[in-house]
């Protein structure tokens, strides 16, 4: 043959197949009960396929307990050779906006100074968070090594228990929601989204029941209510109530924020409302240290906070050093997101609800988490739904792009396929809908993401000369950010 006809049919054949990828749906096509799938010009032209596939294929092979601690060691082995080297590639790493090594120091500045000045985290999510899931281990480990105690911020009527406070509340309260189908149109809701509305009086009954697995939440000693209205607000000694101190008034929205510190900490308090008032949350902490404050919102893709009235939810933050913002969401979304048109626009609602943020509260760092793997399936199997990776991919996008990190779940369970294994695992590690974790597997992603977050801070004590033999002097050559940083006193 020619040259030029094998030049020809070579031509030919790449033309061909890459009219074939344009024109195969998306979704692939389901034929004899398998999946057949093609692959687009983006993903060829993109990120190395083959290299992702290796990465899960390999996962694949694993048990979600051997995962875990795979991932586990890699972090703490990572001590042994360069941090950086071994941040490119864990997939448990957190991924920071332009790479900045940087991101997360006013965060650790923070901590160091939480004795002295009480820090407070916000971790917004949607229902895999429900009953302080994920979040009370992390909790548990900071204010362990920070100080503090207490559950932080909870709702005035709490319509789910927890694993860490329970709040009882008498007579039953009319509650409005900023989120999920039963969204109000009045957007008055505070930092929770949620707010309690007293005409008269009520009572409520604050316990704390962190237990030894996390005894830091056991008790509490500084208790706040949030409300706006006309009314007092108190909390009951005996047969008494001694009218609790306002600490903070919005003067133009007439929030306030009453507040008592307790002679010392307990595991219980009632106080009790009377007028006409809007309650925004029970705040239930520690005379310092930290505070982590779990607002689970169930049904929730997270667009919503450009839509609350600011008069009750930014004061908030502006009131409180809120270091860090947590942002867990996508999960409600996933089954929506079927083309690329969706996807980019989730990702841009999301980038917007970022902005929103930072204008609230532009000294935060915010972290968001990506969707955990989800599965659905066809009668006869379940699969990884198709476009969760992209949509996963495009999450991260947007908070890099917004200037925020973000801390990839999917992978870090093994990517695809992984949640099937999850729900085969014995024991259990995620219910039976295939989409949410039990406590167990809670606990396993929970403990992978305090990890991130103390590995991180090693590295920052590294840097800012606090603790030289935490790492190697390669480790400090590989740092070309130290320049830029002066040493922070370690003042826990």
């Amino acid at each position: 043959m020619k040259s030029y006809k094998t030049l020809f049919f070579i031509i030919s054949l790449f033309v061909g197949l890459a009219l074939l990828s344009i024109l195969f749906p998306q979704d692939g096509i389901r034929f004899g009960g398998v999946l057949w799938e093609f692959p687009s010009i983006a993903s060829v032209l993109g990120e190395n396929p083959i290299e992702e596939d290796v990465e899960e294929e390999e996962a694949d092979t694993l048990s979600p307990e051997e995962l875990m601690e795979m991932r586990l060691a890699a972090l703490h082995a990572a001590k042994d050779s360069s941090f950086l080297a071994e941040m490119q590639k864990n997939p448990a790493r957190f991924y920071l906006p332009d790479d900045d090594i940087t991101y997360l120091d006013p965060l650790y500045d923070a901590l160091l100074n939480a004795q002295q000045h009480s820090v407070r985290i916000m971790f917004f999510g949607d229902s895999q968070i429900e009953c302080d899931r994920i979040t009370d281990v992390v909790r548990e480990q900071l204010q362990s090594e920070f100080g503090g105690n207490g559950a932080g911020l909870v709702p005035a009527v709490q319509t789910i228990s927890t694993t860490t406070a329970y709040v009882a509340t008498w007579p039953e309260l009319e509650r409005r929601v900023g989120f999920g189908a039963e969204r109000t149109q009045n957007q008055r809701v505070g930092p929770l989204s949620q707010v309690a509305i007293v005409n008269g009086s009520a009572t409520f009954s604050l316990s704390a029941i962190g237990g030894k697995s996390f005894p830091h939440c056991s008790s509490f000693r500084k208790v706040s209510v949030l409300v706006a209205g006309t009314g007092s607000v108190g909390i009951v000694q005996g047969d008494s109530v001694c009218e609790m101190t306002c600490s903070r008034d919005t003067s133009f929205t007439g929030m306030r924020e009453y507040t008592v510190t307790l002679s010392s900490h307990t595991s219980r308090a009632v106080v009790k409302a009377t007028g006409q008032l809007e309650v925004f949350g029970i705040m239930l902490d520690g005379a310092s240290g930290v505070s982590l404050d779990n607002i689970a919102m169930r049904g929730s893709s997270g667009t919503h906070f450009t839509s609350l009235d600011n008069s009750t939810f930014a004061p908030f933050f502006q009131s409180h050093q809120v270091a860090l913002i947590f942002l867990a969401y996508g999960g409600n979304s996933m089954p929506y997101l079927k083309s690329g048109k969706s996807i980019s626009n989730y990702k841009q609602q999301m980038k917007a609800q970022i902005a929103c943020l930072k204008r609230i509260s532009p000294k935060s760092r915010i972290i968001y988490i990506g969707p955990s793997d989800m599965a659905t399936g066809d009668g006869e199997s379940m699969y990884t739904y198709p476009h969760l990776p992209q949509v996963v991919d495009s999450l991260r996008d947007a908070a890099l792009e917004s200037g925020a990190a973000f801390w990839d779940m999917y992978r870090v369970m093994g990517g695809r396929g992984s949640m099937v294994k999850w729900v085969n695992a014995r024991p259990q590690l995620a219910g039976e809908d295939y989409i949410h974790f039990t406590p167990k597997g809670a606990h396993r992603i929970a403990k992978i993401l305090s990890e991130t977050l103390n590995y991180y801070y090693r590295y920052y004590r590294f840097r800012h000369e606090l603790d030289k033999e935490e790492l190697p002097e390669d480790t400090l050559h590989n740092d070309s950010t130290q320049s830029h940083h002066t040493a922070v006193t370690d003042n826990r």
